[in-house]
């Protein structure tokens, strides 16, 4: 009996030793080098940066292609990318702090602290030709803005009319500032009854407004001091580009095979500011700063013998938190059929790794601009991607992303 045990405890060792130091095929990895090559000469992608790392070191990085298409400036890992809602993890990880601290609780109303969101609107009828309103039956809670089921989401179709009415714009709001956006948002009606369905949108912007109005300081502010700082992530910010515009990789999208430039003008102007912070959605990165970002999360909240968020905290982030609600059939393509959301990520179920390579309790999240990242505490990996493509063509990079990762496993 005593040997069977030792034999089991060992097997159990070497088992937990070989998932925290993954390992991949070298020539397996070249696939991604000739995949993005091939996209950029095909016309259909400018470059790329990949990396993959463990908790401590990095195991692989490709940075391929050029930083926009007009000049042909090659990339560098230096670059800065639009990260789009992966700014949404950041916002996460920063609520999470402020739960630990003890200066909400998760099930309290939002308008315990911000009282404009205390009556909420929703249609009285799903039908189009309806546009009146009545009260909700339940208020908002903050652990409905964290895994979006508040009711808010990005459009509709009664609520992106009402958005346009009104000048709501989440991706270029002309707001002087958070405080004056959220008194517009939160004059807009919900989308379904709060904590009845899965509705992507603004949430995490209110948990950005939310975690202004508990430490009296600005979003921008906050995140430098407790997480940027610290995770040595000092090139990332809403404005961290203004001194270097021209290190911003542009943004396009495929339109009839071509790429065009998506970007505003006020991107590449070093005396234009972002004054109202986007907890969903602003952020500007670099590769290696958000590297450093999924290294913690792989640490289970730890970062070069830091702690940034407790080790339960990330198990709260990335466990099920929408519980029996399912993401609406459109998102299956997204997101993958038969998975569910957290707190700010997609995690991969016993289903829906069956689906794809994944492991069950990996988890990732993206940005529209086809940035995108991965954390697998089973293999003992991180990964992200770097690259701004919008529109259709985006998903498809992101999915090949996952799948030449995960089949360059041993």
């Amino acid at each position: 009996m005593k040997t069977i045990l030792t034999i089991a405890l060992t097997l159990l060792t070497f088992l937990t030793l070989q998932s925290q130091n993954p390992v991949f095929n070298t020539e397996r990895l070249t696939k991604i080098n000739k995949w993005i090559e091939a996209d950029v000469q095909k016309g259909e992608m400018q470059g790329a940066i990949i990396m993959i790392a463990d908790k401590d070191k990095m195991l692989y990085s490709y940075v391929g292609g050029n930083s926009d298409i007009e000049t042909k400036r090659s990339l560098q890992k230096e670059d800065y990318f639009k990260i789009a809602s992966m700014t949404k993890v950041v916002t996460t990880v920063a609520i999470l702090q402020l739960y630990e601290k003890g200066m909400f609780d998760i099930n309290d109303p939002i308008s315990k602290y911000l009282p404009e969101f205390k009556t909420t609107k929703i249609f009285s009828s799903e039908e189009k030709k309806s546009d009146s309103l009545i009260d909700t039956k339940h208020q908002i809670t903050i652990r409905q803005l964290l895994n979006h089921t508040s009711g808010y989401a990005y459009g509709g179709p009664k609520v992106s009319k009402i958005y346009m009415e009104n000048g709501i714009n989440f991706f270029n709001p002309k707001e002087s500032n958070l405080k004056a956006f959220m008194q517009n948002l939160s004059n807009m009606p919900l989308t379904a009854e709060p904590g009845t369905k899965f509705t992507y949108g603004p949430s995490t912007d209110i948990l950005g407004y939310l975690i202004e109005k508990l430490t009296n300081t600005d979003l921008e502010t906050y995140f430098k001091d407790y997480i940027l700082k610290p995770l040595e992530m000092h090139n990332t910010g809403f404005n961290s580009h203004r001194n270097e515009t021209e290190k911003l990789v542009r943004t396009y999208g495929l339109k009839e095979g071509d790429l065009k430039s998506i970007n505003k003008p006020e991107d590449f102007d070093s005396k234009s500011k972002v004054t109202v912070y986007m907890g969903g959605s602003g952020l500007i990165s670099t590769a290696n700063d958000y590297l450093n970002f999924c290294q913690m999360l792989l640490n289970n909240g730890e970062f070069k013998n830091k702690r940034i968020l407790s080790r339960k905290s990330i198990e709260l982030m990335t466990k099920n938190q929408i519980n029996v609600l399912k993401y609406p059939k459109d998102y299956d393509r997204l997101l993958g059929k038969g998975n569910t959301f957290g707190f700010g990520v997609n995690i991969i179920t016993e289903e829906g790794k069956g689906n794809e390579l994944y492991s069950k309790g990996s988890y990732f999240w993206e940005g529209s601009y086809s940035t995108s990242f991965i954390v697998d505490p089973k293999e003992g990996f991180t990964a992200i991607l770097m690259t701004q493509i919008g529109g259709l063509k985006s998903l498809e990079i992101r999915k090949k992303f996952r799948t030449y990762i995960y089949s360059s496993l041993e």
